[in-house]
């Protein structure tokens, strides 16, 4: 017995979008991005400065944000890392002569600079900075401590084991409207279009 399908059988018919229907989507899109940098980015960015502010003055460096007792992720004040530069060029660049290390316009060689940057070491007592590595004094350096504010700020996902429970959190409690009465003042971002579970 055959199973083959008569021709006179209907298969499967694929249904494409129409040109006009994927047209109008994609200028829906488009609108979407505009109000999203316009409307939503502003948002998305507004922990920013507080955080900044606020490390300023009293030194915090993270928010941990929280929904229903659940850790839904943490903001980062990101700073700059200790480090030494060169403050007297001119008393550098004669330490790189001494050493061999200069270019024919008479400025030390970058791969030197960097060198003596990342061995650069600091007696805390004296002041002096000396290379780790021979002992031998470095003029021309300047310590310049760290824990500055750099401007910004990063935000990660509360994770575990690799899945993104926080942003899994956070999407059920917004789609039981338990964010609403933050959002008051947001309309854009209130329950309609409910956001997928997604990394952003």
């Amino acid at each position: 017995m055959s199973h083959d399908v008569a021709d006179d059988t209907p298969g499967e018919e694929t249904t494409e979008t129409p040109l006009t229907v994927l047209g109008l989507i994609g200028a829906l899109a488009r609108a979407m991005e505009g109000h999203q940098k316009a409307v939503i980015q502003p948002k998305k960015d507004a922990p920013k400065d507080p955080l900044v502010e606020s490390f300023m003055r009293d030194k915090r460096t993270d928010l941990v944000v929280e929904v229903g007792g659940q850790k839904v992720g943490h903001y980062k004040v990101n700073t700059t890392n200790d480090r030494f530069v060169v403050a007297d060029q001119n008393k550098f660049d004669e330490y790189a002569e001494r050493n061999g290390e200069v270019d024919v316009i008479v400025t030390a060689k970058p791969a030197f600079v960097t060198a003596c940057l990342t061995h650069a070491v600091r007696n805390p007592e004296t002041g002096t900075i000396f290379d780790s590595r021979t002992g031998e004094e470095i003029p021309g350096l300047e310590f310049v401590p760290g824990g500055k504010p750099t401007g910004t700020v990063t935000w990660t996902w509360n994770k575990h084991k690799g899945r993104n429970i926080g942003l899994e959190v956070l999407i059920a409690a917004y789609r039981r409207h338990e964010l609403d009465k933050y959002l008051q003042e947001t309309p854009e971002l209130l329950p309609g279009a409910v956001p997928e579970a997604t990394d952003a």
